[in-house]
């Protein structure tokens, strides 16, 4: 017999007391978010795989102190950003090949086919989410994390203002920025976009 779905709030008391089971619900709750944010950042499939494993060893060593302040969510995203940017300075010392930024591996992970489409419509949506994954990975960092949280990942301007510790007023300015600098990388490809649609919409 299947077991009830455990709040949130229930399952986060008893993985800081040590509960596995618990802990492994919070896991599996949460694993395609945080994949996805760490996969749209990083732009490699199997390195996102890396990240979210070791957010979530991070997770379990770091829950005995969570004390709520800030919404599980949001405590996580700061955990995976800081992987994330872990990863990217080990990149900087030792510059990794741009291998599979358009596997579809990858894209298949972060977007699900949507039903009712033509071959043709398929194939022209992951052209498109393939374009923008490349330009995003150009972009930097700071840029990036503020673009990816609010347009890809849902965030509201004041979780990503908890997430990164700024102002509100900074992420919305750094979304502006990002925005345009991600139409400004994709202006070569724009036949793939339909006039005045955002990239990441």
């Amino acid at each position: 017999m299947a077991h009830p779905v455990q709040h949130e709030d229930a399952l986060i008391r008893r993985a800081a007391q040590g509960d596995a089971a618990a802990f492994d619900c919070l896991v599996e709750q949460f694993t395609p978010r945080v994949y996805a944010l760490a996969y749209r950042m990083i732009g490699n499939a199997e390195d996102a795989q890396d990240i979210a494993q070791e957010a979530f060893v991070r997770v379990y060593h770091a829950l005995p102190r969570y004390k709520g302040e800030a919404a599980f969510s949001t405590w996580l995203y700061r955990i995976v950003t800081n992987v994330c940017y872990d990863e990217l300075k080990r990149r900087r010392r030792r510059p990794a090949p741009f291998t599979d930024m358009e596997s579809d591996d990858g894209d298949s992970r972060v977007e699900t086919l949507a039903g009712g489409e033509s071959p043709e419509e398929a194939a022209l949506r992951l052209e498109r989410q393939r374009a923008v994954q490349a330009a995003i990975a150009t972009l930097p960092e700071h840029f990036r994390l503020v673009l990816v949280l609010y347009d890809l990942q849902g965030c509201s301007y004041q979780e990503i203002a908890d997430i990164l510790k700024q102002n509100v007023g900074t992420v919305k300015s750094r979304l502006n920025r990002a925005r345009n600098l991600l139409r400004e990388k994709l202006q070569d490809q724009r036949e793939l976009f339909p006039a005045g649609g955002s990239p990441t919409s």
